[in-house]
This record gives structure tokens, sequence and C-alpha cells, in this order.
């Protein structure tokens, strides 16, 4: 599942949570940035690489060597990126890929390896440039990772700083939420128990400690 957010009025941010580990078949991830249904990229794994490509050739990621780079937070993507740095190939760039050699040993090579960063992207909106980033975690030696959220600047031509417009992934929230919980409630309970009398609320209603 997806949520979408703006963020300032001219940063959008998605929480996407994508798997894109597999040790059998072709898990294939379609972006689209702004939700016209138009495919911006092609995510594809399939146990052995890691790839992503794009059916419009306008549309590139910043790489070099044949690697999509893995960018820290901060870095700004926009255009003052070194023209030869933005790159695609329609039969994908790598992010990570594996090759077995003799005698049996599994060698993993690519930018997304053991770390989260973020991929810099541009794409087009209505003929207009954009620019965004995708932010991808992959902690261990392995090909694959979990594309984890997306954003773009809105506003055509300018940059977006990696990992801007980030909002705690819903988990999170939870989780905060219900410790949060635990401790008034965990309050409550305690205060009970030392003979303190419960709360009550403005209309007089009780609020038990069971």
């Amino acid at each position: 599942w997806a949520s979408t957010y703006a963020c300032e009025g001219v940063i959008a941010y998605t929480w996407v949570n994508q798997g894109m580990y597999t040790a059998g078949g072709t898990i294939t991830y379609e972006l689209d940035f702004n939700r016209d249904f138009i495919m911006d990229l092609l995510f594809e794994s399939t146990g052995m690489w890691f790839d992503v490509a794009a059916q419009n050739g306008e549309n590139l990621v910043i790489a070099g060597g044949g690697d999509v780079h893995a960018l820290p937070a901060g870095y700004l993507i926009g255009p003052d990126v070194d023209p030869t740095s933005w790159q695609i190939d329609p039969l994908g760039i790598t992010l990570n890929s594996s090759a077995t050699v003799p005698p049996g040993v599994v060698i993993s090579t690519g930018e997304f390896l053991e770390t989260t960063a973020y991929m810099g992207v541009q794409f087009y909106i209505d003929d207009l440039v954009h620019y965004g980033w995708v932010r991808i975690s992959n902690p261990y030696p392995v090909t694959g990772g979990i594309i984890m959220d997306i954003a773009y600047e809105t506003e055509p031509g300018v940059g977006i700083i990696a990992g801007a417009g980030v909002i705690p992934e819903p988990a999170t929230t939870t989780l905060l939420f219900t410790g949060l919980m635990a401790l008034i409630i965990g309050s409550i309970k305690q205060k009970a128990e030392q003979g303190v009398p419960p709360l009550r609320a403005a209309s007089g209603a009780r609020v038990n400690a069971d």
C-alpha cells in the first residue's frame, strides 16, 4: 500500500514499503511519482540482480559505471548535478547484483548493499522536468532491497534534497502512540494501587484503571 502527503506545498511524499527480495520468481514495481497513471521508473528484481529502467528515455537516474549511485541524505538532486551522471538504460541500471564463481562463492556488487541510501531521479510531468528521490534499504550483502519511500519537488526545474519531506512511516507512528498509551494506562494503574482517586472527565465520567 502507499500513502501520499504534500509537504510545505512543494514536496510530494509517498510511503511505499515495497519489498524486492526474491529467491526465485521475478518481482517488478512500477513507480509513478505523481500518480498520473504514467510509469516513471520500472524496478525489477530476480534474485540475481536488482535494477531500474525507464520506458521514457527522458527519465534518468544518477548513476555511473553501470551502477545507480547510492546518495547520502542531504545530497542536492537537481539541475546542478553533472549532466554525465544522469543516465538510464532501457534494459536497466544496476542497484545491486550477485554472481556465483568457482568454487561456489557468491559475490555481490553494486552500491545498494548493506546500506540505506537515496537514488536521485529526473523525470517529466507535462513536458516539464522534475526532480525526486527514492529511498532504498538493503542492510544485507545480498541482491534486492526495500523501496521504502519516494518524494519529488512539485515545482518544475527545482532541485530536491535527498530525504526532504520524509514523514515517519505508519508503523513508527503507531508504535509511538501505542507506547504512549501504555505509559498512561500504567500510570493510572499505579495511582490506583497507591489509593489515588481515579481521574474524572469534565462530564464526571470515571476513567477506570482496570
